[in-house]
């Protein structure tokens, strides 16, 4: 396969999306721990004293900063389980197996990709709704304390 040939350029696609993923989750897994960090550190600071809803609004997205976390670590490892399977059904069809022994493989992969994409929306909303809820507390402390 050429460069340009057409069936050469969806495997390179292919393979750019899938790097692209990984990099995106990764990302995201990075900032929630990022995110946690600083909230921890913001609440440890004798300065910040938050009051009513905004202790609220911290609780709340160190909780949902959590789960974003651990549906970046869910999606990670989930994705690590598709590549087992499909490097299965590869070796499968190297050593000429039929289609009906490596069908089972296939549609495990194929829900687990799907799991996959799943895993990673839930977990940028769930990062997305973390620093929103943060960002609020913090602006209404320093309204408040004004």
């Amino acid at each position: 396969m050429t460069k340009d040939d057409p069936k050469g350029s969806f495997t390179r696609w292919q393979s750019i999306t899938i790097a692209q993923l990984t990099y995106a989750i990764n990302l995201i897994l990075s900032f929630s721990v990022a995110a946690l960090a600083f909230q921890v550190n913001t609440l440890l600071n004798e300065k910040f004293k938050p009051v009513s809803w905004q202790k609220c609004s911290f609780f709340l997205s160190l909780l949902i900063l959590v789960a974003s976390g651990g549906l970046g670590i869910w999606c990670v490892i989930n994705r690590l389980r598709s590549f087992r399977a499909t490097s299965k059904v590869a070796r499968m069809r190297e050593e000429g197996k039929s289609d009906e022994e490596m069908q089972p493989f296939r549609t495990f992969y194929k829900m687990l990709d799907k799991k996959t994409w799943r895993l990673f929306w839930w977990q940028i909303g769930t990062f997305g709704v973390g620093v929103i809820l943060f960002i609020l507390g913090i602006v209404a402390s320093v309204i408040m304390s004004q």
